[in-house]
């Protein structure tokens, strides 16, 4: 059996992944700060009490693993002083004992684009964090030179169940007739999401046929404009009213709040494309590929309203 350390399981990607991994035959570690928030499906023996900036937490916790899946970031406000230095730990664990790595990639390292963003287009990120991304994916490039192996999946937003955090648990809310979404884009834009379910059984895929010492696929996702949301809820007989997000709020609270200071700074991914080409992941898993219809989509997370709970707002 093959084990994974997952470092990042209270995260939306990592629980996930972790669940995904374990439906299909793998063995899991979690190596946690806090063991007491540990996901209820995990025993007590697949839990290590550590740090993921610490080099012998991850030495002890990876020892017996084949796959370090990182899915731990620092504070959002905090990924300058943060991001490289928590991830320096496991890529040389992974390079001392030629474990591969698995990093969820995001769209921040590429420039808006009206073409879709294959795997081949250079890396020209408009923002510091994307820059912070960039050089994480260099660190693991060089890794895979260094004796580790590394696969890196580059998703949108995430939407699916069992997630918190996420820009939909902000801007879409249950009301006594329906639900309300905040959309952060006009009627013309075309956003990237992913179905986290679909993605992470896609990954568990790409990572069962990995041969490549390093490989990086982008997933397929939802491209989604305002009409998308408006049709997909009303496919399941749902009642949608959608308004503007007020960003100037934000603009006020990012005076007192670094987060959405940090937030404000990534606006530009709902003005402008930022749309990834999924072919290459397309052609590796043809059959085996995962890709849920949106209108599919709503009706796992709300109209059953088994997988995602929503506050209600009068």
């Amino acid at each position: 059996m093959k084990k994974a350390l997952v470092i990042g399981i209270t995260g939306n990607f990592g629980y996930q992944m972790a669940l995904s991994l374990q439906n299909r035959g793998w063995g899991i570690k979690a190596l946690m700060r806090d063991p007491a928030k540990a996901p209820s499906w995990l025993s007590a023996q697949q839990i290590v009490s550590g740090s993921a900036y610490n080099k012998e937490d991850i030495e002890a916790a990876a020892k017996d693993c084949d796959l370090i899946l990182y899915a731990a970031n620092p504070a959002y406000h905090r990924w300058h002083q943060e991001a490289l230095q928590m991830l320096e730990p496991s890529v040389q664990h992974a390079e001392k004992n030629g474990l591969r790595i698995l990093l969820p990639g995001n769209v921040y390292n590429y420039s808006p684009s009206n073409e879709l963003i294959d795997e081949f287009q250079q890396q020209h990120p408009p923002t510091d964090k994307g820059e912070i991304r960039r050089k994480m994916e260099l660190r693991l490039k060089q890794a895979s030179k260094n004796g580790a192996a590394v696969t890196i999946v580059r998703a949108g937003d995430f939407i699916g169940p069992n997630m918190h955090m996420g820009w939909l648990d902000s801007i879409l809310k249950q009301k006594r007739d329906g639900y309300l979404l905040s959309i952060p884009h006009d009627e013309d834009h075309v956003h990237f999401w992913s179905y986290l379910p679909d993605l992470c059984e896609n990954t568990v895929s790409i990572l069962e046929n990995s041969v490549d010492v390093f490989e990086t696929y982008h997933d397929p996702g939802l491209k989604l404009s305002r009409a998308d949301w408006e049709s997909a809820f009303s496919a399941n007989g749902l009642k949608l009213r959608i308004r503007p997000l007020p960003w100037p709020l934000f603009k006020v609270i990012g005076i007192f709040s670094p987060i959405v200071k940090e937030i404000l700074k990534m606006r530009y991914l709902w003005r402008e494309p930022v749309l990834l080409n999924g072919e290459k992941m397309r052609s590796l898993l043809a059959e085996e590929l995962k890709s849920t219809e949106f209108s599919l989509v709503i009706s796992e997370l709300f109209q059953t309203n088994r997988s995602m709970k929503i506050p209600e707002q009068s």
